[in-house]
């Protein structure tokens, strides 16, 4: 048992103490990812000794929040977000939108994904409110929260899930600031202050969970929970490093040191702001690196192209350059785009109908039968374009479908159903 005067933290409670050094490593790699996000990471002086760059690195080229913006607006599909697949029945449509709206999903959805694309994993937590009778999806910032299958339980002797939620930040109304800790398990809900147990909205710190389960949905942005510009730091902390040296040797040149020579110090006679007079034989020159500013410049290019190739988000940034562009190429540069979304949607769309079950799970538990129909199986439409479809995409549809249909009074249209729903999967995509 800890020395209660001693404990600070709810990692300073025996039970929890083994997960320190998980929470502690997850929270600075989260940290980390948000500061490249937002253009900071060089603030740090840590981070470019354990790196090993330039001292006076700065970010001179910030790709990644382009690129993180874009996922968001993507993955739910540009055209209807987070449509549902095909056939759904009506009741879990209403039921899913139903649930969005007590959650504010339009706002709560989109730094869900952003916490995903950022830092490689986002994370949900269910939240009944008996009193409004409604569950919300609350979105849970992943570098407070962790989520465990097998936390040892002294009470029961035996293996449970566990759920925490540690915020070292949180703060009162007046500002004062304090460890906020939450422990969650099938049984029962803890809650802390500064390693204490405490009392929060009413609540005693410790009472049973009326749901029987832990409501948090983990989603990953890949199988390594990397973010999506992963394949792209390595060079953006070469191209801002070279960058930031060739700035700093640019404005030495426009301040160099000089050196005199054959002329004793009091010779040299000043006349207006900038012109000096030397005794003949005298000579003055600039001290100055010699550098290639031209071929430097095409290198930090080049390596910035390289990182840009990483970022297949970026395409659009090339492509909104061109005043004209072929429909073949414009569709061969965006597969790449169009491939990466795919991957990155099957991962949010399944964290996302858990998401549904779990909160349909809740609501009928505490007696709230709005969301019931999303306990039946139903799917999100994966194959929802990516992009938004064009004017002239929708028109060939509207073409092939008028058409089809001309055919189908003509003939019986039985053989012809099959055909619509193909040429349509292929404006589609």
């Amino acid at each position: 048992m800890a020395n209660q005067s001693a404990v600070k933290s709810i990692f300073d409670h025996d039970e929890f103490k083994p997960y320190r050094g998980r929470y502690t490593a997850r929270r600075e790699r989260a940290l980390r990812r948000r500061r490249y996000y937002e253009g900071t990471i060089y603030d740090d002086g840590q981070f470019k000794i354990a790196h090993k760059l330039y001292a006076q690195t700065k970010s001179l080229f910030s790709l990644l929040a382009r690129a993180v913006d874009l996922d968001v607006a993507l993955i739910p599909g540009m055209a209807a977000p987070w449509e549902l697949k095909e056939g759904t029945p009506p009741a879990i449509v209403k039921a899913q939108g139903l649930l969005y709206e007590w959650s504010s999903w339009d706002t709560e959805g989109e730094e869900w994904l952003e916490d995903g694309a950022t830092t490689g994993e986002a994370a949900l937590k269910i939240v009944p409110d008996g009193d409004a009778r409604l569950v919300r999806l609350q979105r849970l910032r992943p570098e407070i929260a962790l989520l465990f299958d097998g936390h040892w339980d002294a009470e029961t002797g035996q293996r449970i899930p566990l759920g925490l939620i540690v915020d070292p930040q949180a703060e009162d109304a007046d500002g004062t600031g304090y460890e906020y800790a939450e422990a969650i398990t099938p049984a029962g809900i803890r809650t802390y202050r500064d390693g204490a147990p405490w009392g929060y909205s009413g609540n005693p710190d410790r009472y049973p969970n009326p749901l029987g389960f832990v409501p948090i949905v983990w989603a990953k942005n890949d199988s390594e929970c990397r973010p999506t510009f992963a394949k792209a730091q390595p060079q953006l902390n070469s191209v801002n490093e070279l960058a930031s040296y060739l700035a700093d040797i640019i404005g030495r040149h426009a301040e160099p040191q000089w050196a005199a020579s054959g002329v004793e110090e009091g010779e040299m006679v000043k006349s207006g702001d900038n012109v000096w007079f030397l005794p003949a034989g005298a000579s003055v020159e600039a001290i100055l690196a010699t550098v290639d500013i031209e071929g430097t410049l095409a290198f930090i290019r080049e390596v910035k192209e390289e990182t840009k190739a990483n970022l297949p988000e970026l395409a659009f940034d090339d492509l909104r350059a061109k005043d004209q562009i072929a429909t073949e190429t414009l569709e061969v540069q965006l597969v790449e785009l169009d491939a990466k979304i795919w991957k990155m949607r099957r991962r949010y769309d399944a964290a996302l109908t858990e998401a549904h079950r779990m909160a349909a799970t809740a609501a009928a538990i505490t007696g709230i039968g709005e969301l019931s129909p999303l306990l039946q199986m139903h799917q999100f439409d994966f194959a929802r374009p990516v992009r938004p479809v064009s004017r002239f995409d929708q028109i060939r549809l509207e073409e092939a479908e008028l058409a089809l249909e001309a055919q189908r009074s003509i003939f019986g249209g039985e053989r012809l159903t099959a055909t619509a729903g193909v040429m349509s999967e292929i404006v589609r995509a």
